[in-house]
């Protein structure tokens, strides 16, 4: 939002410049982003206001701000009613009290065509980035940007009867200002005519009532919408307007009729015409009702971590317009209409602060019982996955847990994607079912900045099921590309592969133990190269992926690496047991196997390792060779190392031997295998 200087200063006027004012409305959380010159010259301010300062989305709002802060006096610009001179009007209904509970306007006849828009308006409109348009246009924008409230200007001679606020009926369409067909659902609210929908209420008005240069006659509306009535709707057409943006974090319910008759006012000066009588529609069951809050002096104090004098705190909340009364305790404190976001002592606790300085709140020391958390040894701590990663040369990401449905298609298996029903935006509009998309947006942003290494982790939640029914499940995933090793002068450059990415793995799997049972088996996998990705299993259970990006998802770039692991099944743990070191020489026997091609190592090692006995401490594979001319098939010859010892005693040659030779004959019988001579 961006407010010109001089305009804002016609409201409150402290004696400080400019850059002194826009630092202390930023210290006081209403953020400043920048204070820059205006299309004429003058100064603007650019405020980037967090959702619940609905307040401040207007001149008159930062005004009263302003006015707090400096304890500077708001100037009384209380808006003259304009008498009616006519008697032309059009029923306003409220049909959906609920959404719609306040529905003011007035008819006004007789406009001059051809007037145009004052020159104080086109330049406090520039100021804040609105383009001129129309004198009927401009002065609704105006009159927002004064004091908060959204309008709209329909041409009478297009309208059909009166108007109502009501619930689109299902399929419904609607054409706005800016040419956007709309088919209409349930749950949107719209303004319309006896005869059909005439705008999307609170968001943008229908093409077919809209005000031209031959507009003479108008009826100009403003009403109050409840903020969950129109919330997200925006978002979900595609459209985010100025409207929409203060209607869903809501304006002051009390403010219709002051628009409507500030509107009359300004295009009266400019267009002349005769209005008719304001209607004010009202459901005062259904407004938004200000309650009092009670605020504890010793609450106060407990969580500024200073006391405060009652009168300064009496006038601090005067200041900020809220009507106070002293009680035994403290004080009982009604917001203005205004205020949405004040509802609980604690909110009243951060007004104080933030009018008194939180500059000004000495620091103390915090004192607090520490009670140590519970420990388990029945998983791996996270952080110590994270200390590994980091020292293995990885970055930790964080990223959001929603995500654009087309780039999170390739890394999951089909299923009913679990859509946000207020996503903030069309690329964030599913919940992620896998980490990877995510690291790999962070691996392309730095790749096209100049970074072709990379070593990137995350641990975030992903979800699954059904939008009825969610589960969610803690993973990590890791994002390998570039060089293997740092760039240096001692070994040559080699881009990190399936190894390296298979082998952090290990690591990261070994930190609850040896001997877990984890298996790497060939398999599939949408979002991975083919024949080169592996499911990783603990047992039966998957616990995870390491493998190639798919060629096809590379994005023309070289393919990175790409692991996921689920944490509450790889990390699981056994409470650790201490083993003696055996003094004892260990023995090793190599073997060197011919396996058909569809016998994958895995299942030899397995298979050597139940069959071995208690004796065989390891084996280690130690060279994988495919030759056709030799082997004459499509064969491949596997070598093994199998490292015997015991923990007691030196082992024999005969011993050795006989494990070995129950071993190979397990393999020639199990899976075909012959050992090559």
């Amino acid at each position: 939002m961006k407010i010109d200087m001089a305009w804002l200063r016609e409201w409150c006027d402290p004696d400080v410049g400019d850059e002194a004012l826009a630092h202390q409305l930023t210290m006081a959380g209403v953020e400043v982003d920048d204070l820059v010159s205006g299309p004429d010259g003058s100064a603007v301010l650019e405020l980037a206001l967090t959702p619940n300062r609905a307040d401040c989305f207007s001149v008159r709002g930062v005004a009263r701000e302003v006015s707090a802060l400096f304890s500077a006096p708001l100037s009384a610009r209380d808006v003259a009613e304009t008498p009616a001179s006519i008697d032309a009007r059009r029923d306003l209904a409220l049909v959906a009290p609920d959404a719609c509970p306040r529905f003011a306007g007035r008819v006004i006849e007789g406009l001059d065509p051809g007037a145009e828009t004052p020159e104080f308006i086109k330049k406090r409109l520039a100021a804040a980035g609105e383009r001129p348009q129309h004198l009927l246009v401009d002065v609704t924008n105006y009159v927002m940007l004064e004091i908060g409230q959204p309008m709209h200007a329909y041409d009478l001679e297009r309208l059909n009867g009166g108007l109502c606020a009501r619930w689109a009926e299902p399929g419904e369409s609607l054409t706005l200002l800016d040419g956007t067909e709309l088919k209409l659902e349930s749950d949107v609210l719209v303004i319309a005519d006896e005869s059909q929908a005439v705008a999307a209420a609170g968001i943008m008005g229908g093409l077919g009532s809209a005000v031209d240069d031959g507009t003479s006659d108008v009826l100009l509306e403003s009403a109050f919408f409840a903020p969950v009535a129109v919330a997200g709707r925006a978002r979900r057409l595609g459209l985010q307007t100025e409207a929409s943006l203060r209607f869903e974090r809501g304006v002051d319910p009390s403010g219709q009729v002051e628009a409507v008759e500030r509107a009359t006012e300004l295009i009266v000066a400019a267009a002349g015409g005769k209005p008719g009588p304001v209607i004010d529609s009202i459901s005062e069951k259904d407004l938004p009702g200000r309650g009092a809050i009670d605020l504890r002096r010793g609450r106060l104090s407990a969580l500024l971590g200073v006391a405060l004098p009652d009168g300064d705190v009496s006038a601090m909340l005067r200041r900020l317009t809220m009507a106070v009364e002293e009680t035994e305790a403290g004080w009982r404190v009604t917001p203005p209409s205004f205020r949405f976001d004040l509802a609980v002592e604690a909110d009243l606790v951060e007004e104080i602060a933030r009018i008194h300085g939180y500059e000004n709140i000495p620091e103390t020391p915090a004192n607090w019982s520490a009670h140590p958390s519970a420990s388990t040894e029945r998983q791996v701590d996270p952080d110590r996955v994270r200390a590994l990663l980091v020292d293995r040369g990885y970055h930790e990401c964080l990223n959001y847990s929603f995500l654009d449905e087309e780039s999170h298609k390739p890394f999951h298996s089909g299923g009913q994607e679990l859509e946000l029903a207020n996503p903030l935006s069309g690329e964030l509009s599913v919940l992620r079912r896998s980490l990877w998309p995510g690291l790999l947006r962070n691996y392309r942003t730095n790749r096209d900045r100049g970074t072709t290494d990379a070593r990137l982790f995350e641990i975030g939640v992903c979800f699954s099921g059904t939008p009825d029914e969610i589960r969610e499940e803690t993973w990590l995933a890791g994002l390998l590309a570039g060089g293997a090793m740092p760039e240096q002068w001692g070994a040559p450059r080699r881009d990190a592969d399936f190894f390296d990415a298979r082998g952090d793995v290990e690591a990261i799997l070994a930190l609850d133990g040896p001997d877990r049972g984890f298996e790497f088996r060939a398999a599939g996998h949408s979002g991975l190269r083919p024949g080169r990705s592996v499911r990783v299993l603990r047992g039966q259970d998957e616990v995870g992926w390491v493998g190639e990006l798919h060629p096809e998802l590379a994005d023309g770039g070289p393919a990175p690496q790409l692991f996921a692991l689920r944490l509450d099944a790889a990390l699981e743990s056994r409470a650790a047991r201490v083993a003696e070191v055996s003094r004892f020489p260990a023995v090793r026997r190599d073997l060197s196997l011919v396996a058909p091609p569809s016998v994958q190592v895995g299942d030899l090692l397995g298979a050597i390792r139940a069959e071995a006995g208690e004796l065989l401490r390891e084996v280690i594979v130690f060279d994988v060779y495919e030759d056709r001319k030799s082997l004459n098939s499509d064969a491949r010859s596997v070598g093994l190392g199998l490292i015997f010892q015991s923990i007691s005693r030196t082992l024999t040659d005969a011993e050795v031997d006989r494990a070995v030779a129950d071993a190979v004959s397990l393999l020639v019988e199990k899976f075909g295998v012959s050992v090559r001579q």
